[in-house]
């Protein structure tokens, strides 16, 4: 049975969220940069930003002095994470086996829903419908059978007709649809493949698709086996959706960006407070502390350390202030914290026939620490580590 991949692309996501709040922007060049930020990257530009010359990833002073005209914008994680949900959410309604990936695009499995929706284009016009009713979000459907050639032909409906919204691509033309396009629409061809693509004379798909297999894998080594597929329409992988196991999740960002290390050490303890509290409330610990760092200039870090089983924060002080330095890394002025407790279980520890064990007293500690905050609020009683 062959299977039928919708991939829905939400064009130049973080403009058109902003748009959405702020319609006097629409038809404008605008970017989304962090304009105090020194040597500060383009995060996200809108198509008229690109039609001036500005594109993702280009110096701003440069992109400015391109496009004098052009809108800066400060990137807003929290609102397209919003926004995302609410995609999602939409999407969900028309099938289970739903993948999102990046920002605005999400690929949907929808095999053997005919009975429910229609012809799997039917599905994609009212998903493109729905989000537009409820999000006043335009979006671009591409179907296929395949996750490869459906995100293609979401490309080239961007490129070639972003008015129509949809491109159907049938069973068996996948190759045929293929042929004709720059080897630059096939995903995991990068600038650097590219160019060195272009020096063996290999432009289009079609020129590739003539290319052995084995020659490819000498130039390329491992990528130059899924060139050889791609370049034919052939993929193999399914539609998976996303399993998160429970976490506990905190994050802050911070009123003013800063690398003072003093100061994002206390935010991560007062973090770290927040969610050990939420651990004891659910009779919970944790092996495993994930930090998450959002930088001035839109990029992110991340890093993560396993430990033994514990629910209480000063327990947790010297793996965290480890963690935290390990992950940050950059001299980049630091504007949001994410804190996650990862691999939560019930108990651990056995208990004890004839004296109270630590465990036993850490634990009462923090029931008391709790009480405190219960009765007279969350600043009554804190480390003096988590002070700024």
């Amino acid at each position: 049975m062959s299977r039928s991949i919708i991939h829905i692309d939400v064009t130049d996501f973080h403009i058109a969220v902003e748009r959405v709040l702020e319609p006097r922007l629409r038809q404008r060049p605008v970017v989304v940069a962090v304009e105090a930020a020194g040597r500060s990257l383009i995060y996200a530009a809108s198509r008229e930003a690109g039609q001036n010359g500005v594109y993702r990833g280009m110096p701003l002073n440069q992109a400015v002095k391109q496009c004098p005209e052009v809108t800066v914008l400060p990137p807003n994680e929290d609102l397209y994470q919003r926004a995302t949900r609410a995609l999602l959410s939409i999407l969900q309604q028309f099938t289970p086996i739903l993948e999102p990936f990046r920002f605005g695009h999400a690929y949907l499995d929808m095999t053997g829903s005919a009975k429910l929706f229609g012809t799997v284009t039917d599905a994609a016009s009212r998903a493109r419908r729905e989000i537009h009713d409820r999000l006043r979000l335009d979006a671009i459907a591409g179907v296929a059978g395949n996750k490869l050639v459906s995100k293609v032909a979401s490309d080239v409906a961007i490129l070639h007709d972003p008015s129509a919204g949809l491109c159907d691509v049938r069973p068996g033309e996948e190759q045929k649809f293929l042929s004709p396009l720059q080897v630059g629409f096939l995903p995991g061809v990068q600038r650097p493949v590219a160019a060195k693509l272009y020096e063996l004379n290999i432009r289009l798909i079609r020129e590739l698709a003539l290319v052995r297999s084995e020659h490819l894998q000498m130039v390329f080594g491992r990528l130059g086996l899924l060139l050889y597929e791609r370049s034919r329409g052939i993929d193999n992988r399914p539609v998976q959706p996303v399993k998160r196991a429970p976490q506990v999740v905190e994050s802050e960002t911070l009123t003013e960006d800063s690398n003072d290390r003093d100061q994002l050490r206390a935010l991560l303890f007062r973090l770290l407070a927040a969610a050990t509290r939420t651990l004891r409330q659910k009779k919970l610990f944790t092996r495993r502390l994930i930090l998450e760092i959002r930088y001035s200039d839109a990029k992110g870090d991340s890093g993560q350390v396993k430990c033994d089983p514990l629910q209480n924060d000063w327990q947790l002080l010297q793996t965290a202030e480890t963690l935290l330095a390990r992950t940050l890394t950059r001299r980049v002025r630091v504007r949001k914290l994410t804190l996650r407790l990862a691999d939560l279980c019930r108990s651990y520890h056995q208990m004890t026939l004839f004296e109270e064990s630590p465990d036993a007293k850490w634990a009462a500690a923090g029931k008391a620490m709790d009480k405190i905050r219960d009765r007279f609020g969350e600043s009554a009683v804190a480390l003096g580590r988590a002070m700024a």
